[in-house]
């Protein structure tokens, strides 16, 4: 069900009608909330020798073009499959790749592997074939309004390196399943070793890398049955390792059906460094 606010029509209506009478239930004119645009969050699975990954994070880098915003990409490198994953340089696998890459079958399935907002197309949820995760996000930004509106701020120390986020979930529309929220700091531009199909990369650049969740593998658990024009809130926080670079690190923030992890609605906080005020 939709909320509506109402405004008075007080425009004046030119020629005869001017003076003509207006019904009662014609002076105010139903203005629905605005919803906000519909994301899709890529979670792609890939690894450092993995030959044909490279491939996988070319087609996301042009969708991430093609669509700006609209698209939120994360990088998983998990554990599993060593011929593929481990690493040449820099270590980026962490527990929680290798988390939601079991939680998905992903080691009986392959590398590089996608998932869009955690939702089944043509049956699978994790998608191998590159070539094919266009039409998978075309398609789903089809539907292009979001139930919910997002709003993440974020606080860094870099004395103490701690990062602290607050999340406010609106509901535009009713959601009546449980719903989750999670929080990941993830980071661009590590330079690291890379095998593809023209041989090794010295120095890739890996972009999106989840670092670590800011509250706890699946998220925050925020209860079911929730009504247009409610509100739930959170927070979360981390202590960035030494050799995470803040200035290259962002937050993902999600909310998603608790029972079947379909992502709703997701948000990016794009630098989590205080920004400059101006004089």
């Amino acid at each position: 069900m939709k909320l509506f606010n109402y405004i008075g029509a007080g425009l004046l209506v030119m020629g005869f009608t001017a003076c003509d009478n207006i019904d009662e239930d014609d002076r105010f004119i139903p203005v629905e909330r605005p919803h906000s645009e519909k994301t899709v969050l890529i979670e792609e699975f890939t690894g450092a020798r993995c030959v044909n990954c490279p491939d996988g994070a070319a087609v996301v880098a042009a969708l991430h073009e093609t669509y700006g915003d609209n698209v939120i990409a994360v990088s998983h490198y998990p554990s599993q499959m060593e011929s593929l994953t481990l690493p040449l340089g820099i270590d980026l696998r962490t527990s929680l790749a290798s988390d939601y890459f079991a939680a998905y079958n992903g080691p009986n399935r392959g590398l590089p592997s996608a998932m869009f907002n955690r939702t089944a197309y043509n049956g699978q949820t994790l998608i191998l074939q590159p070539t094919t995760w266009g039409s998978v996000v075309y398609d789903m930004l089809m539907n292009n309004e979001s139930p919910v509106l997002i709003k993440m701020d974020s606080r860094y120390d870099a004395s103490t390196r701690k990062l602290d986020v607050d999340y406010d979930v609106q509901f535009i529309d009713a959601v009546a399943e449980d719903v989750s929220f999670q929080l990941w700091i993830v980071e661009n531009g590590i330079i690291s070793p890379q095998l593809s199909t023209t041989g090794l990369i010295p120095q890739y650049e890996n972009n999106h890398v989840l670092r670590g969740a800011l509250n706890g593998t699946w998220g925050e658990a925020k209860g079911g049955a929730h009504m247009a024009g409610s509100t739930v809130t959170g927070s979360g926080s981390i202590v960035l390792a030494d050799n995470w670079k803040p200035e290259n690190c962002q937050v993902v923030g999600f909310l998603y059906r608790t029972s079947g992890r379909q992502v709703v609605q997701a948000g990016l906080i794009k630098s989590i460094l205080p920004v400059a005020s101006e004089e």
